[in-house]
C-alpha cells in the first residue's frame, strides 16, 4: 500500500490494483427502552466498560438495517423483544482508540409479556428512573438519554 492524497485526505491505496482502503466509521445502535418501571439498562460483562451500565445496542451488520440491528441487539443483550417507537437522533462518536462511529439512537417499548434479563454481554439488567441513573459506560448513551428527556412526548 502507498499513501495518496485524495480530497485532502491521506488514503492507503494498492498500486497494483488501485484498491482504496478508506477509513469509514462503523455504525452502531443504542436503544432507550421505556417501561412503566423506568428505562432498561444492562451492566456490561465485556470491555469496553466492564461493570458499567449501558443502553442495549451494538454494531449494525452489513446485511441488516439499523432498526433491525437495534431489535436484534435488544434480544441478545437484554433477552427481550422490543417495538421500535421512533428514531431519537444520530450521533458522531469518536471511540477511545480514535476511530469514528455513527451512533443511531432509537426509542422502543417492550413487546407484550417481555421481561428483560441479562444476555451474554450483560452481568445484570435493571430498570432505572430517568432521574436516578447509574454511571453509564458511554458518553453517547448519556447524550441520547439527555436528548430523550428533552424530546416532546405524544
Amino acid at each position: 500500500m502507498e499513501i495518496r492524497e485524495i480530497d485532502g485526505r491521506d488514503v492507503p491505496v494498492c498500486p497494483a490494483c488501485d484498491f482504496h482502503a478508506w477509513s469509514n466509521p462503523t455504525v452502531a445502535t443504542m436503544v432507550i427502552i421505556e417501561t412503566p418501571g423506568g428505562l432498561v439498562l444492562g451492566r456490561r460483562s465485556i470491555e469496553p466498560g466492564y461493570g458499567l451500565w449501558c443502553l442495549p445496542g451494538g454494531f449494525v451488520n452489513e446485511e441488516e438495517s439499523p432498526a433491525d440491528a437495534a431489535t436484534r441487539e435488544c434480544q441478545e443483550e437484554v433477552q427481550a423483544k422490543v417495538r421500535i417507537e421512533g428514531l431519537l437522533d444520530v450521533y458522531h462518536i469518536v471511540r477511545g482508540d480514535g476511530r469514528g462511529m455513527v451512533g443511531i439512537a432509537y426509542v422502543a417499548s417492550l413487546e407484550d409479556g417481555e421481561v428483560p434479563t441479562a444476555g451474554n454481554e450483560m452481568l445484570e439488567v435493571g430498570l432505572f428512573a430517568p432521574d436516578n441513573l447509574p454511571e453509564l459506560a458511554f458518553s453517547s448513551h448519556r447524550r441520547a438519554i439527555a436528548a430523550w428527556r428533552e424530546a416532546p412526548r405524544a
